[in-house]
């Protein structure tokens, strides 16, 4: 009872994230402080945090729910009386690049390569362990195949996306509210059992519909921005990683089913050991990822 009172009265009592920061912030420790965007990001970020931090240090997470309310609190901190080594800020690039908006640059700020955090998790070796950790598949030869097939298909995923990922590029460039969030995979794509991903048809009227806005008249504009995004090299850079994530997701779920179609007789039946789904992805497959260079190199000079 002490410690669901004690939750109770927490919970009325919450504070402001930076109000928050200032009460746990104390000069006379080492602990370090994260303020980021999202609930998934300390799971993203926390390994790599951990295993470069001595085990006294202590860390503190503060969401601040979005980019620009991470970059507010970076621009209220007193840096004349605070360490840069022991405040860092990490957000998600997402278009900021290509549309040229401007941020603030420090040493202590993290900005993604990538559209956004789940960008990383998403390439053939996080597939690859999956298939031999989430679902037991010993068979390295299986494994093999699968995962060619799977680095096939994501190009498939790259291309048939690739109109989506325009379409919310031109939509903020207008500045126009759109509701991502109503959007799921199977809004707008097809799978097959080889991983394999095309464009459903009439996608620009399922878009519309499900994002509430109309830009039935607009086609040619957002195909403009089509030729845009295409330039540039890397898919992961414009692709909304929530949606890369929905098809990594959906390929590691749909393969104990390719492999039971297979099975021979007396063979064990797979399945996948945890129910893996875009909401809880990030959380299950962050563990799995090899450090970024690009983080490594963030955390390397920030942690010493």
């Amino acid at each position: 009872m002490v410690l669901l009172e004690y939750l109770r009265k927490a919970a009325k009592s919450e504070t402001s994230v930076y109000t928050t920061f200032l009460q746990q912030y104390s000069k006379n420790d080492k602990s370090l402080h994260l303020f980021h965007e999202g609930k998934d990001d300390p799971s993203f970020y926390g390994n790599f945090i951990e295993n470069k931090l001595k085990k006294n240090r202590k860390v503190y997470y503060y969401q601040a729910k979005n980019k620009s309310s991470v970059y507010h609190y970076y621009s209220k901190v007193n840096w004349s009386s605070y360490s840069r080594k022991r405040i860092i800020f990490c957000v998600d690039k997402d278009f900021s690049d290509i549309l040229k908006i401007a941020f603030p640059i420090d040493t202590n700020i993290f900005v993604t390569e990538y559209y956004s955090i789940e960008n990383y998790l998403v390439n053939k070796n996080i597939f690859s362990r999956s298939l031999r950790e989430l679902i037991g598949l010993e068979n390295d030869k299986k494994n093999s195949f699968l995962s060619k097939g799977f680095k096939i298909g994501l190009k498939s995923f790259y291309e048939a996306s690739l109109f989506l990922s325009a379409y919310i590029l031109y939509h903020r460039k207008l500045n126009t509210p759109l509701n991502l969030q109503s959007i799921v995979f199977g809004d707008v794509f097809e799978m097959d059992d080889n991983f394999l991903v095309k464009r459903k048809k009439n996608i620009l009227k399922a878009l519309d519909g499900k994002t509430g806005v109309n830009t039935t008249f607009n086609y040619s504009d957002i195909k403009d921005v089509v030729i845009e995004l295409s330039k540039i090299n890397n898919p992961k850079r414009y692709t909304r990683g929530k949606y890369e994530l929905m098809y990594l997701v959906n390929c590691i779920n749909t393969s104990p089913k390719i492999l039971n179609d297979q099975r021979v007789k007396g063979e064990k039946k797979y399945k996948c050991c945890v129910s893996l789904s875009h909401t809880n992805g990030v959380q299950i497959l962050a563990p799995r990822l090899k450090e970024p260079k690009d983080l490594n190199l963030f955390l390397s000079k920030n942690l010493k």
